[in-house]
């Protein structure tokens, strides 16, 4: 089986579309989504005038076999994690102003709000939003896959810290294996091509095909939107273990500096 992976959309709806055409030109079986399909920020992405996210999420509705949810997706529909990577969210915290979140949050999660732009979606696609899980184990003839946003304890990606070694990410490897998973894979970090992390080391990968073995691992891809990093999506072969990491060779946003 063939598994079209995409990441990080952030309401790129013109890179989403060809990321689908080209997935459905591969003949993938199934296409997932790792979440964040919402979240502009102009500092990170200069794609302003063609950002759709009602779009985005019709598409990832129409065409993905499993979508997660992640933090900027949690922070559209105002909805706490539950899994909260050690951070005790007050109660009613959506409803304290911004100055009193920002005190109580410590610098320890995200406030979306510090450059995010209102999504402008309908009830519809809000509705979507708050019923998306968290993680999901995706069975296949072959081998069990699972898909998060980030990794555990922070699936969402809400918490600010990061797990990014060996070390730190084993939580989220004995999370892969207490589901009877032999994989996982996750979005977030908008990584440039992919980063493979099991219990013995990590390596980081260019835009190119890679060869899996059956040893438990965490992987990290590449996220859709155009912005500071390069963008793109994977193709993993359940079969064969072969992970294709493709490109979508957006030009890297660049911030323009204005003196006056």
């Amino acid at each position: 089986m063939k598994i079209g992976i995409v990441s990080d959309i952030h309401e790129d709806a013109v890179n989403l579309e060809k990321a689908l055409i080209a997935l459905e030109k591969q003949n993938c079986d199934k296409v997932v989504c790792l979440g964040d399909i919402i979240g502009f920020s102009y500092p990170n992405f200069g794609f302003f005038d063609t950002r759709n996210a009602g779009r985005c999420i019709d598409l990832i509705k129409a065409n993905c076999a499993v979508t997660v949810v992640g933090n900027h997706d949690l922070y559209t529909v105002r909805r706490v994690p539950m899994h909260n990577a050690g951070f005790n969210y007050p109660p009613y915290w959506f409803q304290l102003d911004y100055a009193e979140r920002k005190k109580l949050a410590g610098g320890e999660v995200w406030l979306n709000e510090e450059n995010e732009f209102d999504p402008l979606i309908k009830a519809g696609h809000r509705d979507f939003l708050k019923q998306l899980p968290e993680f999901m184990v995706l069975e296949t003839d072959s081998v069990k896959i699972m898909l998060s946003h980030y990794q555990y304890p922070d699936p969402t990606g809400s918490s600010r810290r990061l797990f990014e070694k060996p070390g730190p990410v084993v939580d989220h490897l004995n999370f892969i294996s207490d589901h009877d998973c032999s994989i996982g894979f996750s979005g977030h970090l908008h990584t440039e091509g992919a980063k493979v992390i099991t219990t013995l080391y990590e390596h980081n990968f260019n835009f190119e095909t890679i060869q899996l073995t059956k040893e438990p691992a965490c992987i990290t891809g590449p996220c859709i939107a155009n912005g500071k990093y390069d963008n793109g999506y994977m193709i993993f072969n359940t079969v064969s273990f072969e992970l294709n990491v493709i490109p979508l060779n957006s030009p890297k946003r660049t911030m323009q500096v204005v003196y006056v």
